[in-house]
This record gives structure tokens, sequence and C-alpha cells, in this order.
């Protein structure tokens, strides 16, 4: 479970961070061959009531980056995990605009346990997408959560892509808007834990450029412990199965479910399971990637957030992320094919 609060960024890096605003930040996550190490990236914190009034005053910052020097003309949105929120994986967020991304990291209703929720329940495939719809979409399926429109992901990300494309119009968010909605073709996604299955719930009804698993998906249907998929609702997606990439950690508790989770979703046929230390870019064009590096806390208990919260990530001796290499992988990797325009 992603159940942290984010106070202070990970050691050996020096980020001048804005209060409610835009701030240039200047950092050196190492070296990528195609990432631009030195450009200042704007980064703009906002709540998510300014973009919205009736949007639920509680709820977290939303993050937004943005690369002044180079574009991929693509939106990345990072969704956090159970109790989580964007400011836990900054240095996520950070890179992939490095790599060219315009970045969401964007604030939701997080605190639903959904493994609490549907674990127990008689139907537990039904539970899970019931849950992760009405998140998604704020349509009340579920008796299990309470979302309603003005909370759901979608509202929560159309209106703030509203209100970066008039605040801030040199920066071009307007290009990942179309009709006043989000313009999924531009759009690739990206999340921890439970919010890799809401990005996967996008992906499943929309086509999207990319879908970025991070410890997830962890929706636990009841079957082998071999990585078979189990879970229906992940099975069919509009999204091609060549978009889907992943990253775990094999001590995670969670791993038996996130791998059955992944061959639901199709990606066990594109390649084995590759460990990040063990290898290289290419990583033997796989779509599954996992890690048994030790994090940050020099214990095993938070495996499973170290894939990406600042905190628990492994980090080298200068101070880079230990997965930086992996993360760009996931973020570049050529799919086979091109999103729709």
């Amino acid at each position: 479970m992603e159940n942290f609060r984010l106070d202070r960024l990970a050691k050996g890096l020096a980020i001048r961070v804005a209060v409610i605003g835009t701030a240039a930040i200047g950092l050196s996550l190492g070296t990528s061959g195609f990432a631009d190490e030195t450009a200042p990236i704007s980064e703009h914190v906002v709540p998510p009531t300014r973009t919205d009034s009736s949007i639920d005053p509680t709820l977290a910052d939303h993050y937004a980056w943005f690369n002044p020097d180079v574009s991929n003309h693509r939106l990345l949105v990072y969704l956090p995990g159970n109790s989580g929120v964007p400011k836990n994986a900054l240095l996520f967020q950070h890179r992939a605009a490095q790599l060219g991304y315009h970045v969401i990291g964007l604030a939701y209703e997080t605190g639903n346990s959904l493994s609490r929720l549907c674990n127990t329940d008689p139907d537990p495939n039904s539970c899970f997408y019931d849950a992760h719809y009405e998140i998604v979409y704020g349509v009340d399926t579920s008796p299990k959560v309470d979302v309603g429109k003005s909370n759901s992901i979608v509202h929560l990300l159309t209106a703030f892509l509203r209100y970066l494309a008039d605040a801030y119009p040199a920066e071009g968010w307007s290009r990942f808007l179309r009709d006043g909605s989000p313009r999924w073709s531009s759009i690739a996604l990206s999340g921890l834990s439970q919010g890799a299955g809401n990005a996967a719930m996008i992906a499943k009804y929309s086509v999207v450029p990319r879908v970025v698993m991070l410890s997830g998906v962890t929706d636990a249907i009841p079957g082998p412990q071999s990585c078979q998929g189990s879970n229906d609702w992940l099975i069919d997606h509009r999204t091609p199965v060549a978009r889907y990439w992943g990253l775990a950690h094999d001590r995670d508790p969670n791993y038996p479910a996130i791998c059955r989770n992944w061959d639901s979703i199709g990606i066990g046929a594109l390649g084995p399971m590759v460990q990040v230390e063990a290898s290289a870019p290419p990583f033997a064009g796989t779509h599954q990637l996992f890690t048994d590096l030790l994090p940050q806390t020099h214990d095993y208990a938070s495996a499973h957030p170290s894939t990406v919260a600042d905190i628990y990530t492994p980090l080298d001796t200068n101070g880079t992320p230990s997965l930086e290499k992996a993360w760009d992988y996931l973020l570049t990797a050529k799919a086979g094919d091109e999103a729709d325009d």
C-alpha cells in the first residue's frame, strides 16, 4: 500500500520547489543518451479546487511539469496508489519531463483500500471492476466506494488540463484536450498500485499511447500462484497489448497478483520477466520488469512502493535513482505501433 506522505525528497538532490505557482527546477538525474539532463523544468503545484470549486477541498495538490527544450508531444499522467499523493513520486515525474513528456501528477480519491473492500467479496472480479470504474468515471457502479463526478479521475484531469491551458497557454497543454475533454490518443498513463489499476481502467475503454504499471495491478483474484491470468476485467481492452509495460518488486507481497494481472492483460506473451539490475536496456524487449533492489529503508517491508516512491526507491551513490534506466525504458521503449491521433 502507498500509505505514506512525502516529507522530504530523496537525498542527494537539490530541487527548488514552488509553492502555488511555477518554479524552474534544475537537477541532474544521470545520463540516458536521449534526455536533456540540464534543461530547466517548469513545475506547477495547484490545489484541485482552483481548477473547479465543486471538487473536494481535502484533496492534495496536483503537480504539472513542462520541459521547454524538448517535447515528445505526449502527456504522461501519474496516478498515486492507496492513500498516496502526487508529491510522493516527484523523481519519476521529473524524469518523465526530462524525457520530453508534459507530465501531470494527479491527486484523486485514493482513500479506498480496494484490497480490503474486495478481497473477501463473493465476486472479487466484479467488485474490483466496479470500484475502479467509479473512481475513474464517477458513475455509481460500486456500493464499496463513493466517488461522484466532480471527484472522478476523468473530471479532475479534465479540469486541471483546462486550467493549465488557460493559465499557461505557451506551454501547449491545450493539445491534450479535444472538445473540452481529454484527448486520450495523446495521453500516456502511469500509476502505482491502485493507480496502475485505475490507469488500466482508462485504457480499457480509451486507446492511449502507453500504460506504465508500477507495482500494479494489485487486484487479487483467487487462483494459482504462478503468473497465469485470472482477472477477467483486465482481459479485454481497447488499448493494444503492446502499449502496456510493468515494473514490480519480487519481495512485494502483491507480486503474485501483479504478475497474474499482467498475464491477464496479455504482456506475459510479449517477453519473460527480466530483472532490472541483472540486465540492461533494452531488457530483451520485454514488457515485464522486476527488481530485487533493497529500498532506501534498508528492509524489504517497503518493497511495494519502492518502484517509484521518492523516500523508498533505491538510490545510487551519486543520488541517482537506481531504477532510472528502467523508468526510461518503460516510458520510451517502442511499442511496435503508433497511437491513433
